[in-house]
């Protein structure tokens, strides 16, 4: 007697889904493998294309499904499951191996977990994959929940249409590819726009009132009141000497990775590394740019503390601020444009920091100091009045006394006001008073090199007499 052929329905007159196939498959063929009892859902190993996820617990609705994707969707592998559990196993793994998985096409009515539930926990998983519901049986709560938790693409009901299917999950691959492909466009965008703003400061084109690269034109300018932040290390010739380039690219990099961060973080940007030198420029005011200072000895004291670590010696800086006008804008040529900062205050800046190695490693001008918004806040002590290399004004200099060890600090707040009371002399031209103030200081103090430096200065000019247009500013040459 021949076997009897069991037979599912799967497609109808329409080529929907329900009646009987024209030429009945038996059972057996149609059904894909399944797995024993314990295997875990591992998928095809040689998987090189997108994956779509076919989800049924009637395995002849999966091997029509199957067989319908891979014969009309180019491009992309499949896989089915027989359960909500093995469909997640599956996707967990193919996220494992970051293969994209475009769409998953579930049944709602399974053994255990729904197919509503299944593509809620799909979504989490993957959100951007695009998930389809296709049953007869789904009720509205189902389909809303899917649609809410899920961000369903389509829910079709049963009997469905083969080519309305076929269009249905080739669309939405589709949107999945072009949506990662915009994704990607925008990741490439941003690393590039990472890339440029570490050589040109983008706060430097907004201040020119420029967003875009592509919007810089050469002679494009501003002028804007800055407060200019310039910073050098100390005895940097004697660090360098005996050192390999390699070695010295390394460190270097090493402090300007740990001096950059305050400046940023107080809404500066560094408009110009040469070397040691950082010249910083602030837009939003001298109290950003006195407290992005103050911050870059806390962060040269931590880094110093690595370099102790490893045996080399700590690096000590000076920094010299001043505020004013500058021109900011765009210089070069047709093939090579550069950001750019002309004014006084830059050249102030640079001789100001000179004076740090004599009158301490934190100055600003008077110009700075009436910038801010309440100059009490700071501990600050007037320390000279000079008039700089290139520059016809004198102007007052004043010692940041904020990054100061606190008995170091204590100390200097406590001869600030004799320190004046002795320039004051010295301004007025009363020399022997000047120098008995300052042999004083220079004897209560004898670790303050402000007071050293004076003393000499008057001593000098006991020698050699005060110039006949002295008008109390000290002509200094130094660079």
């Amino acid at each position: 007697m021949a076997r009897s052929v069991k037979t599912v329905g799967v497609f109808g007159k329409d080529g929907g889904g329900s009646g009987r196939h024209h030429e009945p498959v038996p059972w057996e063929a149609a059904r894909p493998r399944t797995r024993q009892s314990g295997e875990n859902a591992t998928v095809n190993s040689v998987h090189r294309n997108p994956v779509i996820i076919c989800v049924d617990d009637e395995p002849i609705v999966l091997h029509s499904l199957r067989e319908q994707f891979e014969r009309e969707l180019a491009g992309y592998d499949v896989e089915v499951a027989e359960s909500a559990t093995e469909a997640l196993e599956i996707l967990d793994d193919l996220r494992a191996r970051s293969i994209p998985v475009p769409v998953v096409v579930s049944d709602h009515i399974m053994p255990g977990m729904k197919g509503d539930e299944l593509l809620v926990r799909v979504h989490e998983r993957l959100p951007d994959t695009r998930t389809i519901l296709l049953t007869g049986q789904a009720g509205l709560d189902a389909v809303a929940h899917a649609i809410n938790g899920a961000a369903l693409y389509r829910y079709i009901s049963k009997p469905w249409s083969r080519d309305d299917l076929t269009l249905t999950v080739r669309e939405a691959a589709r949107s999945f590819e072009s949506e990662r492909l915009v994704r990607e466009h925008q990741r490439q965008l941003a690393v590039a726009h990472r890339a440029a703003t570490r050589f040109v400061p983008f706060s430097f084109l907004s201040l020119i009132g420029r967003s875009e690269l592509s919007q810089v034109e050469r002679g494009d300018h501003v002028v804007r009141t800055v407060t200019v932040y310039y910073s050098d290390i100390r005895s940097y010739t004697t660090l360098v000497e005996g050192r390999t380039p390699a070695d010295n690219l390394a460190w270097i990099n090493e402090y300007l990775l740990a001096m950059e961060p305050p400046i940023h973080a107080h809404g500066g940007f560094v408009d110009n590394i040469a070397g040691d030198t950082i010249v910083a420029l602030f837009g939003n005011g001298a109290d950003a740019g006195l407290a992005a200072a103050i911050a870059s000895f806390q962060s040269l004291s931590e880094h110093n503390l690595h370099r102790e670590q490893r045996g080399d010696p700590p690096l000590h800086i000076g920094i010299g601020m001043t505020t004013g006008e500058c021109l900011m804008g765009i210089i070069g040529g047709d093939e090579r444009l550069q950001c750019s900062v002309v004014g006084d205050p830059v050249n102030l800046a640079a001789r100001v920091e000179q004076l740090t190695k004599r009158l301490g490693p934190l100055l600003l001008t008077d110009e700075t100091r009436r910038a801010l918004i309440d100059p009490s806040r700071y501990a600050l002590r007037y320390v000279d009045y000079v008039r700089v290399k290139g520059r016809s004004e004198p102007t007052r200099l004043y010692e940041v006394l904020d990054p100061l060890p606190p008995d170091e600090r204590e100390r200097k707040l406590a001869t600030a006001s004799a320190l004046a009371e002795a320039l004051a002399r010295f301004q007025a031209g009363d020399l022997a008073e000047a120098e008995a103030s300052f042999e004083q200081l220079a004897q209560d103090d004898p670790c303050d090199p402000a007071f050293r430096w004076h003393l000499a200065r008057v001593q000098d000019a006991v020698r050699r007499g005060l110039p006949s247009d002295w008008d109390g500013a000290t002509q200094l040459l130094v660079k």
